[in-house]
């Protein structure tokens, strides 16, 4: 190699300089819960798209969980998959299906989020 006047120059191996490969983190009980219930509840959402849409999946809570807990899950994750399937709530029994659930308020509960706004009609011109 020539000689430089400004610069320290040396070869190097480019297996030298390679990024370190990253430790995979350990999850904590908390993670390796929620990722678990997330598998069952995708689970459920398969078994409810086979389904027809006259039939719905139920899942019962057991004592130790809790439904708002269940229920902002199961609206994740079909927000996340885009699932077209609907779910409803019954005493502690949430119901998945492709169909509407009977027995609801007036609106659909999918995995479509709704808008807190509403939109403004376009104004009449006034004669």
């Amino acid at each position: 190699m020539p000689k430089y006047k400004h610069l320290a120059v040396k070869t190097v191996a480019l297996a030298d300089i390679a990024p370190q490969k990253a430790k995979s983190k350990i999850e904590t009980p908390r993670q390796r819960a929620t990722r678990e219930r997330d598998e069952e509840i995708v689970a459920t959402f398969n078994e409810a798209a086979a389904l027809p849409s006259s039939e719905a999946v139920a899942i019962e809570l057991r004592g130790d969980q809790k439904l708002p807990t269940m229920r902002a899950a199961i609206n994740r994750l079909l927000v996340a998959e885009g699932r077209d399937l609907s779910y409803g709530v019954r005493g502690t029994t949430i119901y998945i299906s492709k169909g509407n659930i009977p027995g609801g308020r007036g609106r659909k509960r999918t995995s479509q989020p709704r808008s807190r706004t509403i939109e403004a009609l376009p104004s009449a011109p006034k004669d």
